[in-house]
């Protein structure tokens, strides 16, 4: 006959059995343990995400120029130039004298000396480019209101066929005058700076003919 197993046997079996359950469950228990143990609140963002979220900079600010973007404009009517940065002009039937900001043309008026070298070319091309516009300007004030000589201090923006354009910045770019800041009217004095260093590469106008 074939082999029988005896109570022993199956006593010692079931001692074998019971002892791997519990080896098992103690290996179980152990390693929820461990999981419970490195568990993190609800909602709470890992260690690694949290890392990569805080080390995302900002963008860092650039070098760039301002935007040329006007605001708070005056309409104003031309009436005629007196020299390359300061003209006249009608604003509700008054006329005034207004003198760029951040540019300085050179002189065709002075009264203890001859006329500056180039200051002719800057006064036609001021003229030249309101007559572009129609004669229709709009003036932006700075900081200031007045110079010492009761001059109101503006930028003059020409509205022509290729949109907006700042007189002061044309004939900076043009070569025919140059970029001097006057404090506190600096709202586009980087503007103005770039364009006068590009013409003089460029050797543009005066840069060019009053060496």
């Amino acid at each position: 006959m074939g082999s029988q197993c005896t109570g022993r046997q199956f006593a010692s079996a079931r001692e074998i059995s019971h002892a791997a359950r519990c080896a098992l469950l103690a290996i179980l228990i152990a390693c929820l343990g461990a999981a419970c143990g490195s568990a993190m609140p609800a909602g709470t963002k890992p260690a690694s995400q949290a890392t990569i979220s805080t080390s995302v900079s900002a963008p860092e600010s650039t070098s760039l120029s301002p935007s040329v973007v006007p605001t708070r404009l005056v309409a104003a009517t031309f009436v005629r130039v007196v020299d390359g940065d300061t003209i006249i002009v009608d604003i509700d039937g008054d006329q005034q004298r207004v003198r760029l900001i951040g540019i300085n043309t050179p002189e065709l008026n002075k009264p203890d000396g001859p006329v500056e070298c180039y200051a002719t070319e800057a006064t036609r091309q001021t003229e030249a480019l309101i007559d572009q516009a129609g004669g229709n300007l709009q003036l932006e004030r700075d900081m200031s209101e007045t110079d010492q000589y009761g001059r109101l201090l503006r930028y003059v923006w020409l509205a022509g066929a290729g949109g907006k354009q700042m007189l002061n910045e044309e004939l900076v770019e043009g070569g025919y005058a140059r970029a001097v800041t006057y404090r506190p009217d600096v709202k586009y004095q980087s503007v103005l700076n770039r364009e006068q260093s590009e013409a003089r590469n460029r050797g543009l106008g005066l840069w060019n003919a009053c060496r």
